[in-house]
C-alpha cells in the first residue's frame, strides 16, 4: 500500500487497510509489512500486501526465520549486507541476499525504476 493509492504493493488489489493484528487478512483488508537495507533508521514501513499476496511471499521464505542466513536460499548473509523483511509490529523477520532482496523489491509496484542486481547496494557497503 503507498500513502496515496491504498492497493495491494503486489497485485494491486484495493484495501481498506491493514488487518488487525492477530488476525490474518482476509477480503479487502491487507498485512502491514517494512522492510530495510540493514540499517533499521532506514526501513520503510509503508507497505501492505493483500492476503493472498501475502501467503505467496511468506510460502517462498524459510518459516523458522533464521538469522544470519537468507531466508530464500540458505546462503550466509551479514546483518548490514541483507535486506530484512518484517511484518509490521513483528521482532522476526527474515534475511534476504542480495539477489533475492532485487527480485522480493523489484516485485513490487512502488519500486520505480526497477533495480538492477549490478548497482544495487545495501547498508554494509555505504562509504562512511
Amino acid at each position: 500500500m503507498t500513502v496515496f493509492d491504498l492497493r495491494c504493493d503486489r497485485c494491486g488489489t484495493v484495501l481498506l487497510g491493514p488487518a488487525e493484528e492477530e488476525e490474518e487478512a482476509s477480503g479487502l483488508f491487507g498485512i502491514r509489512f517494512l522492510y530495510h537495507p540493514g540499517d533499521f533508521f532506514l526501513k520503510d514501513d509503508s507497505g501492505m500486501f493483500c492476503g493472498r499476496c501475502w501467503a505467496a511471499v511468506l510460502d517462498g521464505l524459510d518459516a523458522d526465520r533464521p538469522e544470519g542466513s537468507c531466508a530464500v536460499c540458505q546462503v550466509p548473509v551479514e546483518h548490514a549486507l541483507s535486506l530484512h523483511l518484517h511484518r509490521s509490529n513483528d521482532p522476526l523477520g527474515w534475511q534476504l541476499c542480495k539477489p533475492h532482496a532485487v527480485e522480493f523489491l523489484n516485485g513490487l509496484r512502488t519500486v520505480d525504476p526497477k533495480l538492477e542486481l549490478e548497482t544495487f547496494t545495501l547498508a554494509g557497503e555505504w562509504p562512511r
